[in-house]
């Protein structure tokens, strides 16, 4: 009924917000500790990286061919590297970037003039195929064709007011 009684046995409305306070305060608390304890009931049944010996769940069933770590690459142990099988690294050998691949790329057609510099910041913007009667700026990073101006998930939540 929402009424608690003291110690002397009368009406005392006042200690009910308190308790709901306490309520409020503790279920963090709790939902912390349910976190942890599914947390660690689920990384004991599903490893994120085994040992190394195939003894694990996600290494069980994982053949390893056999490695010959030439100089300057040395032979690292499944163990210490945290993988099924054993792998050949070096501290000396230093890979570059492979990027021919981005040899014909344009890189785009740029940001609308119109738009946030701060938040289009890194946005790179499709060339367009439309006429430039056909294109739009609907306040995003890019011009786009009037054919794209169709309502998305992303309209519908910007205009969402909670």
């Amino acid at each position: 009924m929402g009424v608690l009684l003291n110690r002397q046995s009368t009406c005392s409305r006042a200690s009910a917000p308190r308790s709901t306070g306490a309520r409020q305060r503790m279920q963090p608390v709790v939902l912390a500790v349910a976190f942890l304890a599914a947390l660690t009931e689920a990384s004991e049944r599903y490893p994120v990286y085994s040992p190394g010996n195939g003894n694990v769940d996600t290494c069980s069933g994982i053949k390893c061919g056999a490695i010959d770590c030439k100089p300057p690459f040395k032979y690292v142990a499944p163990e210490k590297k945290g993988t099924c099988c054993p792998v050949c690294l070096s501290d000396t050998v230093k890979a570059p970037e492979d990027r021919s691949w981005t040899e014909n790329l344009t890189g785009g057609s740029g940001l609308n003039p119109n738009a946030d510099s701060v938040l289009c910041r890194g946005a790179m913007c499709p060339p367009l195929h439309c006429p430039e009667f056909e294109q739009m700026f609907d306040g995003r990073c890019c011009t786009k064709c009037k054919t794209a101006a169709t309502t998305t998930s992303a309209d519908m939540a910007a205009s969402y007011k909670a």
